[in-house]
């Protein structure tokens, strides 16, 4: 069988620096092929140079030459939707087409009816009841990329009611399978005194918050969690990690990201925080290795990859009740969830783990027992290749 999974195009492949999209394409296509799927990724490039395949740490990876758009209003949808076009061309020899995001999934959709499309929805917003204008024209665009599709991969329970509701996708085809996570990659106890000496981070009890830097994913929730909790536990450092821009490629932090800098070195003790910004892999597999819980205080997750990546680091996580979160964390048992929107609560649920020693680590060895039962890539691609396989039956 053979499979090409594509991506938006807008983080190169691999992701070195976030991209939970790029992730699942290009760990998915190196786990399809350790189960025998001749799976390739597809991605652009501008370059000459740099198209045809690569062999990338067992993912094969197709690069095909694009243009690049400029001066154009919402340039990223113009580039991806480009894409989605190019890759027609040379997609009708491959058994699936497993597309990841709108705008490339609806321009194949539109150039291929006939093919065997599966689609995977990463977009949290579907869940909400309210959204912006903008995300109304997406769930148009996203939405008719579903209908048109063999089968459609939910992340969570939720997305799979939302879908059905809003997206009116038929029940049959949608499949719930989670994120996944290498868990080779990460795990507990790696090495970490560079990051430790670069941070300021001996003798701390680490807070960690990963993600990008935006309004959505919460983060001056903890800042005033981490306000009250630091009046009493002088041990703590709150890391925040992840890009402080609104969309990869800016330069600026954004205006949210500079309020809270500002608000941070007004309220917290000078060396109490560290805004990392965006990081490596390498680095952040560390700071999850050596984090004494990572809180995640989103308003959206479609599939919180944050979570599973601390768990399989042995770090116990809190999260916000809502969306993909709720299916992730297993409540005292791996972590907490907390109230939405409600830092109170938030600041209560992390205090349970800073009181109580014994409780943390059996989180941190629960958390990543369950990680590699549910969540390793290899389980979650052999369920992908049960969906595959029932769409090819059913042409």
């Amino acid at each position: 069988m053979k499979v090409a999974l594509l991506s938006s195009g807008l983080v190169p492949l691999p992701p070195v620096r976030g991209g939970a999209v790029e992730e699942y394409v290009f760990q998915l296509s190196k786990n399809l092929r350790k189960l025998g799927v001749e799976a390739i990724a597809i991605d652009f490039t501008f370059s000459d140079s740099d198209t045809g395949l690569h062999e990338v740490d067992g993912s094969l990876i197709l690069k095909i030459k694009v243009s690049n758009i400029t001066r154009v209003p919402k340039k990223m949808i113009s580039q991806e939707l480009v894409f989605g076009l190019k890759a027609s061309e040379i997609l009708k020899e491959f058994d699936v087409i497993h597309a990841n995001t709108a705008w490339a999934g609806f321009a194949v959709t539109t150039k291929l009816r006939n093919k065997n499309l599966v689609y995977t929805c990463h977009n949290g917003l579907w869940i909400e009841e309210k959204v912006h204008a903008g995300e109304h024209i997406v769930r148009v665009i996203e939405g008719s990329t579903m209908r048109r599709s063999k089968a459609v991969i939910a992340l969570n329970k939720a997305m799979m009611k939302a879908l059905i509701k809003r997206a009116r996708v038929d029940p049959q085809k949608i499949f719930i399978v989670p994120n996944g996570v290498d868990t080779e990659f990460f795990k507990p106890n790696i090495p970490a005194d560079d990051v430790i000496k670069k941070y300021g981070l001996k003798g701390r009890r680490i807070v960690l918050f990963v993600g990008r830097v935006t309004c959505g994913k919460g983060v001056h929730l903890l800042l005033k969690a981490f306000k009250e909790l630091i009046v009493k536990y002088k041990d703590l450092k709150l890391v925040i990690a992840g890009p402080l821009t609104d969309h990869f490629g800016e330069g600026e932090p954004s205006r949210y990201a500079k309020l809270l800098m500002c608000y941070a070195e007004k309220s917290l003790p000078r060396n109490s925080y560290v805004f990392v910004g965006q990081i490596d892999k390498n680095t952040l597999r560390k700071l999850y290795s050596t984090a004494y819980v990572c809180v995640l205080p989103s308003y959206v997750e479609a599939f919180p990859m944050v979570l599973i990546e601390a768990m399989a680091s042995g770090c116990p996580v809190i999260g916000s009740s809502i969306g993909g979160i709720v299916d992730v964390i297993v409540k005292g048992v791996t972590g907490f969830i907390f109230k939405k929107g409600d830092y109170i609560d938030l600041k209560e649920k992390m205090e349970i783990l800073l009181e109580c020693e014994t409780l943390r680590n059996k989180m941190s060895a629960k958390s990543r027992e369950i990680v590699e039962k549910r969540y390793s890539w290899f389980v979650v691609a052999s369920k992908i290749v049960d969906i595959y396989r029932n769409v090819v039956r059913t042409q």
